[in-house]
């Protein structure tokens, strides 16, 4: 009968805190996204509330894709 052991491997920190990053920024994203669709149902939101919505919600998306490239190569 033989023994097989399993290397077993520290997860790597950098990766780890990239994967947490990213779902962290995926999440921002989503919110922000929502909270512009739903300003932009409401008629009485005033144009520059929309507009801040909406630059927010471009800024995650930038943020997001930038860890998403990161946490590809990491």
């Amino acid at each position: 009968m033989t023994t097989i052991q399993i290397a077993h491997t520290a997860p790597d920190p950098l990766a780890s805190w990239l994967e947490t990053e990213y779902c962290a920024s995926v999440a921002a994203t989503m919110l922000a996204r929502t909270e512009y669709f739903e300003l932009l149902e409401d008629a009485m939101v005033s144009p520059a509330r929309l507009a801040h919505a909406l630059t927010a919600w471009r800024e995650h998306a930038s943020h997001t894709e930038v860890i998403g490239g990161l946490v590809g190569t990491a």
